[in-house]
């Protein structure tokens, strides 16, 4: 037999005691019952899901960027410090290097992907200039073209700006 969407269905859970409680005051607080509080707080974590899906793009976009954030995350771990630190030049390359990775590996279509490690004040810091071109996109000097081209706009703009 199938469930209509409009069904009401009893569902038995098992958590600890300590996530019990914390419900328990939940519902007191917002004057609901248990069930209320746990059904509302189901549906608000779907529709943050919802939400953040529509932000960027999709599903598939923010498995992405969880991703690069992993990445981020493995990063730092493996450098005792954040990848925003001034001193960590080095985390910074290591970033840059990891997110090339990850996004030509993942992205279909992807061409070609450029980070550079930059100060506050545009200029290089060091840590890596990573580059990723496709085959297809390094044949016959492409990369190499549209990285200059793109040197000279980014150039251009931080002088316009100063």
């Amino acid at each position: 037999m199938t469930r209509k969407s409009t069904d009401l269905v009893q569902l038995k859970l098992r958590f600890d005691e300590r996530l019990r409680r914390r419900i328990a005051r939940a519902a007191e607080r917002n004057e609901c019952s248990m069930n209320a509080e746990i059904i509302k707080r189901l549906e608000q974590s779907f529709e943050q899901v919802d939400k953040i899906e529509e932000v960027f793009g999709g599903a598939h976009n923010v498995a992405l960027f969880r991703m690069l954030a992993g990445e981020i995350g493995l990063v730092e771990a493996k450098a005792g410090s954040r990848w925003t630190d001034p001193g960590n030049v080095k985390a910074r390359g290591e970033i840059a290097q990891a997110l090339c990775d990850v996004l030509a590996k993942k992205v279909p279509g992807i061409h070609s992907v450029h980070i550079a490690t930059l100060g506050e004040d545009g200029r290089d810091i060091g840590g890596g200039s990573i580059a990723y071109a496709s085959e297809e996109f390094a044949k016959g000097g492409v990369a190499e073209r549209a990285y200059a081209n793109l040197s000279q706009s980014t150039n251009s703009q931080r002088a316009g700006s100063k």
